[in-house]
């Protein structure tokens, strides 16, 4: 009996997709009408994103950190311990406010990818609401396809719509990618960011080879 059940899981294991280490860029928009609310502004933000991002890699996994506002940064280290993601993204914390230039940073995420091994994708968490962009909408989507790189967007939807405009090109921006789009309240952030990480290993694991277009 011990053999037999042995044999069934190892066939099991043997069907199992296998499990490749991914390199991620997490954006997170720190523009005005992500952090700043009625009362207080959303201070934790980026730090909860890094924790939550950082709780889910596995062994192999590299990430790196960025914002957008008035200013796109990328944390420009290769990072592949959870800590150093946390650690980097405290110190991005109190970068927030100013406009959203929501395309122009995931351009600038894709080209941080470019040069990364193995599947790669960017986890992007943003209102939809851009503003201050040099890049328009559709150029952006097109760099993007065309790299293969898939977007995972996480939107924290703040309007009395369940989904906006804004909402609308984050839809398609996500299914024109390959990636996935979700909207959550703020509690649900960090299942939302693992679940993305979750998604892109999926689609890693049949994914073409990505092109180099930066």
């Amino acid at each position: 009996m011990t053999a037999l059940l042995l044999l069934a899981l190892l066939a099991l294991a043997a069907i199992q997709p296998a499990t490749r280490p991914v390199s991620v860029v997490l954006m997170v928009d720190v523009s005005h009408s992500v952090t700043f609310g009625v009362i207080k502004r959303d201070r934790a933000l980026v730090t909860d994103a890094a924790s939550a991002l950082a709780a889910a890699m596995q062994a192999g996994d590299i990430a790196r950190v960025g914002t957008f506002g008035d200013d796109i940064t990328i944390d420009p280290t290769r990072l592949r311990e959870p800590d150093a993601v946390r650690t980097a993204g405290a110190a991005l914390a109190e970068r927030i406010g100013g406009r959203s230039p929501i395309w122009d940073a995931l351009v600038a995420a894709a080209a941080a990818l470019n040069d990364g091994p193995g599947p790669s994708g960017i986890i992007v968490l943003t209102d939809g609401r851009s503003t201050g962009n040099r890049i328009g909408f559709a150029d952006a989507l097109d760099q993007l396809r065309r790299a293969r790189i898939p977007v995972f967007v996480v939107s924290l939807d703040k309007s009395d719509r369940p989904i906006p405009d804004p909402g609308a090109r984050l839809v398609q921006l996500a299914r024109e990618t390959g990636g996935t789009c979700l909207f959550v309240d703020r509690p649900a952030l960090p299942a939302a960011i693992k679940r993305s990480l979750t998604s892109l290993r999926q689609v890693s694991a049949t994914a073409p080879p990505r092109r180099n277009n930066y």
